[in-house]
């Protein structure tokens, strides 16, 4: 059964918001009262060994301002049918003009050619040239200004990449995006997570989905990347925005902890303290994420072990008197 695109969408959007749920880092089910203050938790030497936590310092990066968005992997034969079609009419066109043309210098040199011939060639010229305006039009209402605007051998080009399939097209709607951005740049994740590709912006779509009334962009995915993406596949984008930069923290993948959906890190205080932060995604990056947080370059992070600190910071507070546990009182405050 065919679904309509109103109905698709918002359901691709209910699938992006849970975006970090969805990633492959460390996942625990607890349940976790709303944050107030993280208080940092010391172990004992005792306990600390048998976590065998890895630790590394946090890196920083500068990245571009971005905002997410909902991807879908477009079908490309209504483009290859209007280009196909335009090319056609553009061949002749183009040929009807050169016999009008040539007549018009015959009739010029002597009426070496009857007037009838003359005006019937220019009436098929015209005609050839309103037709081409007409599908040029409509390819610029279907496609919009920059797609349009590619010269007949980039468009015939395109055409052949999507075909033998190593270029696909991807439409992205951004919602809550103010129509004024002006993406430069994208990356794309599968909604199962995984890899994730490179795409250039070839510029914004004539029209907005009804549904979710958000600005949109055609994106251009070429080489390996659109081997592995099949028609009408949901994506997981990041608009990368023209404009100044900003600082990000790199985070692996093995250093998030996933606490109800929500991704902390672990940061080592000193030798056997630890204090758990909140982490705000910001898009895939090699083998992890870009986050935004209170995290700086060089603080230590937990790579390895972060989930039995979690398990670690539930356990009560030992009682005065009682024998060492796996922490030495200070519990979390959240």
């Amino acid at each position: 059964m065919k679904i309509r695109r109103s109905w698709l969408l918002p359901l691709m959007l209910s699938a992006a918001m849970a975006w970090p749920a969805i990633s492959n880092a460390q996942s625990v089910v607890a349940s976790e009262p709303p944050q107030v203050t993280l208080t940092p938790i010391t172990l004992t030497q005792a306990a600390l060994k048998t976590l065998h936590l890895r630790t590394q310092p946090a890196v920083t990066t500068s990245v571009a301002k971005q905002i997410p968005a909902i991807g879908r992997v477009l079908n490309p034969a209504p483009w290859l049918s209007i280009n196909a079609k335009l090319a056609t009419v553009e061949a002749t066109a183009a040929a009807s003009g050169a016999e009008a043309q040539r007549l018009h210098r015959l009739y010029s040199a002597g009426h070496n050619t009857s007037l009838k011939a003359l005006q019937a060639a220019e009436a098929q010229a015209s005609v050839d040239r309103l037709r081409r305006h007409e599908l040029f039009q409509t390819l610029r209402l279907d496609w919009g200004a920059a797609l349009a605007g590619l010269t007949p051998v980039k468009r015939a080009g395109l055409s052949q990449q999507l075909v033998v399939g190593d270029s696909v097209l991807v439409r992205a709607d951004a919602a809550g995006a103010s129509t004024n951005a002006t993406p430069v740049s994208a990356t794309l994740q599968p909604l199962s997570g995984g890899q994730t590709y490179s795409a250039d912006v070839l510029g914004p779509t004539p029209d907005i989905e009804p549904a979710l009334q958000a600005p949109a962009w055609f994106l251009r995915v070429d080489g390996n990347a659109a081997q592995t993406l099949r028609r009408g596949q949901a994506l997981r984008v990041w608009l990368q925005l023209a404009g100044p930069q900003h600082s990000a923290v790199k985070i692996p993948e093995s250093a998030i902890v996933r606490i109800k959906g929500k991704p902390y890190v672990y940061v080592q205080l000193a030798p056997t303290r630890f204090q758990r932060r909140t982490l705000k995604l910001l898009s895939p990056y090699n083998a992890g994420w870009l986050a935004s947080s209170p995290i700086k370059s060089g603080d230590v992070l937990v790579v390895e072990g972060a989930s039995a600190l979690w398990w670690a910071e539930q356990a009560p507070p030992t009682p005065p008197g009682g024998h060492a546990g796996a922490m030495k009182g200070d519990g979390d405050d959240d």
